[in-house]
């Protein structure tokens, strides 16, 4: 693992694996944990880019490191999003998150006696796991440079705003999905952009240019990984289109 960026066979084998959760049921762990800080930081006011991106990295990076068995996730949750508050110059007061928490999510927190301390508590833990190191980049910036890309595109300028703008929601999507700790930024801009091209139905390649548009700046990245980058996000879009994240505003619980 380089720059927290995992290699696929990491996720198979994670912490919570090890103890007794399958993938398929860590993956709805990490969406529900994920869905509790978009929720609540949105009911604070923190916007995607970049308090609650910078959070949902937290979180994904976290339990690579540490068991959902172990550490329960809307705690952990809580935790990322008043950290990454802190970090991203968007302070909240921790006694705020909780009680944000509690209002929207009363049957899932309303049970903690002291929310405040609980997620002081984890604090110090997640900022080891985290090595202190807790500046994130995201991939909304690589987003808009790769806007400049297509001139021709621009000349009809909806096309070229309307891709983004998809790529955009794309990214705000993926962090639901493990993409955040096995791809850097930067491919997940490629990717996800490239599938906004797709599904919008853009060509966006011009004669005499490389089909992999990217290859300029990423000349070592396939269509073939481009493609499963992608199809992580459509996976999420897949398996959450009849039974939503945190539907019923409870957590799902696997027995062991």
């Amino acid at each position: 693992m380089a720059d927290w960026v995992w290699p696929l066979e990491a996720l198979k084998a994670t912490p919570s694996i090890q103890a007794g959760l399958t993938k398929e049921q860590e993956l709805v762990y990490r969406r529900e944990g994920i869905k509790l800080i978009t929720e609540i930081g949105t009911a604070l006011n923190c916007k995607p880019r970049p308090t609650i991106g910078v959070a949902a990295v937290y979180f994904h990076r976290f339990y690579m490191l540490h068991s959902f068995q172990k550490f329960n996730r809307e705690v952990t949750a809580l935790c990322c999003l008043f950290l990454a508050g802190k970090v991203e110059d968007f302070p909240k007061k921790c006694k705020s998150v909780c009680e944000a928490a509690i209002h929207h999510y009363p049957d899932i927190y309303g049970r903690y006696q002291n929310l405040v301390d609980d997620v002081m508590g984890i604090e110090r833990v997640l900022l080891h796991s985290l090595k202190f190191d807790l500046q994130v980049c995201l991939p909304y910036d690589a987003l808009l440079e790769y806007k400049t890309m297509f001139p021709d595109m621009s000349r009809e300028q909806f096309q070229i705003t309307d891709a983004v703008q998809i790529a955009w929601t794309f990214i705000n999507d993926s962090i639901y999905t493990t993409l955040c700790i096995t791809t850097e930024p930067q491919m997940i801009a490629i990717a996800l952009l490239h599938l906004a091209f797709t599904v919008k139905g853009y060509q966006p390649v011009q004669q005499n240019m490389d089909p992999c548009w990217w290859s300029a700046d990423v000349s070592n990245w396939p269509q073939e990984s481009v493609d499963k980058a992608c199809h992580l996000v459509l996976d999420f879009y897949a398996a959450t289109k009849e039974h939503p994240v945190l539907d019923s505003k409870r957590l799902t619980q696997y027995q062991p």
